[in-house]
């Protein structure tokens, strides 16, 4: 590998790091971005995810609280947004691969399928990020992912995690 990345998915905020191999001390911390307060450099976004009407990934973080914020009530009650999702996964006492999480709007959707999202908008981010780094295209096979898990979770969430990462 030819970098180690590793995401770290937080019950409020969510962000990842990085460092090369060849100088594995020096870490590089995501700071840019998209949405939040202008002119404020943020080390994370908030773990909030939105989803269209038709079910397809929208955005996370800054981008989606600020447009799901930003719709009109009469539209917005379409629109799956999910905020602090992540505890679910923990507080399920059967946690399986068919949980569902509830959006704002109360409609359900398999957890897998957002936490699939969330993790797949992350690998994007850091492989575009790297990619304008080293001038050329990164490819995911150069690339050692870490997902950060708590301790005190059962297996069950571990594993569901992993599942999501796949």
């Amino acid at each position: 590998y030819l970098v180690v990345v590793a995401i770290d998915f937080g019950t409020t905020s969510s962000g990842y790091a990085y460092s090369f191999t060849k100088e594995p001390e020096c870490i590089h911390v995501m700071r840019r971005w998209e949405g939040g307060d202008p002119g404020v450099s943020n080390q994370k976004t908030p773990t909030t995810i939105l989803l269209t009407p038709e079910r397809k990934f929208h955005s996370f973080g800054y981008a989606a609280r600020d447009f799901y914020h930003d719709l009109d009530p009469t539209e917005s009650k379409h629109w799956l947004y999910f905020e602090k999702f992540k505890m679910k996964l923990h507080t399920t006492g059967n946690l399986t691969m068919e949980t569902d999480l509830t959006a704002a709007n109360g409609k359900k959707v398999k957890a897998l399928e957002i936490f699939a999202y969330a993790l797949q908008y992350f690998k994007e981010q850091a492989l575009k990020e790297l990619s304008d780094q080293g001038g050329s295209d990164f490819e995911n096979t150069e690339v050692r992912w870490v997902i950060t898990v708590p301790a005190i979770w059962k297996q069950p969430a571990k594993q569901f995690m992993r599942q999501a990462a796949y």
